[in-house]
């Protein structure tokens, strides 16, 4: 039993260790992002920017890349939402007046 709980524990330290060697942990507020490093290092391992200024995201330029790039994602999954809602809902309105152009003409 305590063979298997030192594995476990082995697997736990080695995931940690993998990560901070390999992704940068960004911190905005209450969104975590985890932004693959090239080459990987064990420095950045954890950055908080929820109170950078303009002049810190002007000297991590990287870091700075990476949060636009996550902000377009995220607008344009909520765009892409809202066009085919707004597209499904002009659907129901043109089943909707065929249906009636249809009555009018028996």
């Amino acid at each position: 039993m305590k063979k298997v709980l030192n594995i476990i524990l082995l697997l736990i330290v080695f995931t940690f260790l993998f990560t901070a060697y390999k992704y940068t942990v960004i911190r905005k507020g209450m969104s975590f992002y985890f932004m693959e490093k090239n080459p990987p290092t064990f420095q950045e391992i954890y950055v908080d920017v929820t109170d950078w200024t303009i002049k810190d995201y002007a000297t991590h330029p990287k870091i700075s890349a990476f949060l636009v790039t996550q902000g377009v994602k995220k607008k344009t999954i909520e765009i892409k939402s809202k066009v085919l809602e707004t597209i499904e809902k002009h659907k129901e309105e043109m089943k909707k007046m065929i249906e009636e152009e249809e009555d009018e003409n028996k």
